[in-house]
């Protein structure tokens, strides 16, 4: 993990990573994506579900499909919508709090979703006193994660470069990119998969950050 201490900045995914997925928030996210466009453009919910879909798997998320091939939908009252989630069944992350309170880098959470619900998100947390900034999806234009216009953005926003950050994310693709442009990366909350494309992984963040900590500590 010594190479993680190199780089002075530490990016975070928001949805999946600083929580886990067994809270089922994307899951909500999903289902009122596929309502409001079912809605919206007179689909089954079905072939709504179908579109979405089709548009993650290509672009890395719905909005960037629907502004790219949809112009006639509004995306501020889709991604409204769409994020209006429960999150009732979300603790609080009091260890997680303090880890990256411990942590003397830079840290941003960098998402693809509207900054509203991330703020929102972090705030029930009990995290966003823990980052630097907030990096979200409107800021991409929607070119979002994975693509590397995503990646060079923040860059060029905070004022970074690619080789001197540390990406943490629970999707490969996302993972992909940010080595092809020289971050290292840590895969999180991802015991399904066997095999991944990450440096490091860990399905405990706030251990991990913590472990880093005390790797950064002064010896002697």
């Amino acid at each position: 993990m010594t190479p993680l201490l190199e780089r002075d900045i530490y990016l975070f995914d928001l949805d999946n990573t600083l929580y886990r997925p067994e809270n089922q928030i994307i899951e909500q996210i999903i289902l009122r994506f596929r309502d409001y466009i079912s809605d919206a453009m007179s689909l089954s919910p079905e072939d709504a579900d179908a579109l979405c879909t089709k548009y993650y798997l290509q672009y890395g998320g719905t909005l960037r499909g629907m502004q790219l091939h949809h112009p006639e939908i509004d995306l501020e009252a889709l991604s409204f919508y769409a994020h209006n989630v429960d999150l009732t069944g979300v603790d609080r992350a009091p260890a997680l709090e303090q880890a990256l309170l411990a942590n003397n880098k830079s840290r941003f959470v960098f998402t693809n979703s509207p900054r509203p619900y991330a703020e929102r998100v972090l705030e029930h947390l009990g995290l966003r006193h823990c980052f630097d900034g907030v990096f979200s999806v409107e800021q991409t234009d929607y070119k979002m994660k994975p693509h590397p216009h995503a990646f060079k953005t923040i860059g060029d926003h905070f004022g970074f470069e690619c080789d001197n950050a540390v990406l943490f994310d629970d999707q490969t693709s996302n993972i992909g990119t940010a080595r092809e442009m020289g971050m290292r990366t840590v895969l999180v909350n991802r015991d399904d998969l066997s095999e991944h494309n990450a440096c490091y992984r860990t399905e405990q963040l706030a251990n991990f950050v913590d472990h880093l900590n005390q790797m950064n500590q002064p010896k002697g």
